[in-house]
Formats: structure tokens, C-alpha cells, sequence
């Protein structure tokens, strides 16, 4: 009998302008399995990047990682300067 280790596989989506996208629930999991209020009070409160949708109306909300990361920076600047 095999035994292997099962690990968590983070899949992104690549668009034809080679813009990573983050799922909800990778952006979840990157904020320490926040909710989806957290996404939302942070996005309306501090400035978080809106989602993205491919598809229509019920698509699932997707996230570029280059705006995640812009922000991440962005926060990190001003917690410095406090």
C-alpha cells in the first residue's frame, strides 16, 4: 500500500493577458480564513480590490493578484508611517 500526503494545490486562472486571478477562497486562505463579510467590510472600509467576474451576473468573483498584492504594499507603507 502507497500512502501519500495530500497538499493543498493552489490553482490560479490565467487570462490571455497573462493576469493572474485569485479565487474567494484563496483570498480566504491568504488572510487567515477570513469570511466572506471581511472580503466585503474591506473592500467597502480599507480600499480592497473588487472582484472581477467572468461570465455573467452568477460568476464567481476572481481577484488579480497584481491589485491584492498593490494593496498589501499600499498597507504595509502606511502601518510604516504610523
Amino acid at each position: 500500500m502507497v500512502r501519500t500526503s495530500l497538499t493543498t494545490i493552489t490553482r490560479r486562472i490565467h487570462i490571455a493577458d497573462d493576469t493572474e486571478y485569485l479565487t474567494a477562497g484563496q483570498i480566504k486562505r491568504r488572510y487567515g480564513d477570513v469570511s466572506d463579510m471581511w472580503i466585503w467590510r474591506y473592500m467597502k472600509r480599507h480600499g480592497f480590490p473588487k472582484p472581477v467576474k467572468f461570465g455573467g451576473p452568477t460568476s464567481a468573483r476572481h481577484w488579480r493578484l497584481c491589485e491584492i498584492e498593490q494593496w498589501e504594499r499600499e498597507r504595509a507603507k502606511q502601518a510604516g508611517e504610523s
